[in-house]
C-alpha cells in the first residue's frame, strides 16, 4: 500500500504541483494518474519513489515513511519504470537486465559476476513479460513496446512491492497503451503488486485502470473506481477533470 498524506509540493515561479494530497494506493491494483499538466503527474510520482521530498505532508510505501533518511529503502520498495533511462543498444536484454541502473556502486557491481539468485530473478521477469526467449538479443533490436516490456521485466527482477510507470504513451505507439496496461493488471493480481501509471487522459485508464487518481492545479479533483469519472466530470461542469 501507498499512502499520501497532505503531500504538497510547489511549482519553482508559485503556486503548487501538488497541494493537500491524500490518497491510498492498493496492492493487486492498477493505478491510473491522470493529469493534463505532465509536471504533475511527475511529482506525484517523483514522490512515491523518493526522487523528491514533498514540502507538506508524508508519503509510506509498504508502512515505510519516506524521509531524508529513507529514500534508499522507499526506491527498493518502487520498481521505477522510466522511458528515458538509458539502455547499453548492443548489449543483451539479460546484461541490460542484471546490470546495475545507476549510483556510486554501479562500478563494483559491474566488475562481478551476478549470482545465481539474481540470474534466475532476471530470467523469471523476462518470463512473465513474454520475453524469456529473447534474453540473448541486443536491446537495440526491440521495438518499442517490446523495450517497455523489457523495462517492466528489469524491474520486476529486483523484487519491488510496487511498480511506478512513468508515462508510457511517450515510448509507445497509441494503440499499444491498451495492451501495456492489460499487462500491468495481469503482473498486479498474479504478484500482488501496486502499480501506478502517469498518463495524460483517461481513455484507457477506463478499461484496464482499477483506480484513477485525478490532478487539476495541483489538487486531487478525483480519486475512485474509472467508471466513476464520466459521472464526476459531470458534477463538475463541461471541461472538467481531464479529456
Amino acid at each position: 500500500m501507498i499512502e499520501l498524506l497532505g503531500v504538497g509540493v510547489p511549482r519553482q515561479r508559485g503556486g503548487w504541483l501538488l497541494h493537500r494530497v491524500c490518497a491510498t494506493l492498493e496492492a493487486g491494483e492498477v493505478t491510473v494518474v491522470l493529469s493534463a499538466d505532465p509536471a504533475e503527474r511527475i511529482a506525484l510520482l517523483d514522490a512515491i519513489t523518493g526522487r523528491r521530498l514533498p514540502e507538506e505532508g508524508r508519503v509510506w510505501v509498504s508502512r515505510a515513511p519516506l524521509m531524508p533518511g529513507s529514500r534508499g529503502r522507499i526506491r527498493r520498495l518502487c520498481g521505477d519504470v522510466d522511458p528515458e533511462e538509458t539502455l547499453v543498444e548492443r548489449r543483451s536484454l539479460f546484461w541490460n537486465a542484471v546490470a546495475p541502473i545507476s549510483g556510486s556502486r554501479a562500478l563494483g557491481r559491474l566488475l562481478h559476476l551476478p549470482r545465481r539468485r539474481e540470474r534466475d530473478a532476471v530470467r523469471a521477469a523476462l518470463e512473465r513479460v513474454g520475453l524469456r526467449g529473447r534474453a540473448e538479443e541486443p536491446v537495440g533490436g526491440l521495438s518499442p513496446f517490446d523495450r517497455m516490456r523489457f523495462r517492466l521485466a528489469r524491474a520486476l527482477a529486483r523484487s519491488p512491492r510496487h511498480l511506478v510507470v512513468r508515462e508510457p504513451h511517450d515510448a509507445v505507439a497509441p494503440d499499444d497503451v491498451g495492451g501495456l496496461l492489460a499487462l500491468l493488471r495481469l503482473i498486479a493480481r498474479t504478484d500482488r503488486l501496486g502499480v501506478v501509471v502517469s498518463l495524460p487522459d483517461g481513455e484507457d485508464a477506463r478499461r484496464f485502470a482499477d483506480r484513477v487518481l485525478v490532478l487539476d492545479e495541483g489538487l486531487l479533483v478525483f480519486h475512485g473506481r474509472p467508471e466513476s469519472l464520466d459521472e464526476a466530470r459531470g458534477a463538475r461542469g463541461p471541461g472538467a477533470l481531464v479529456r
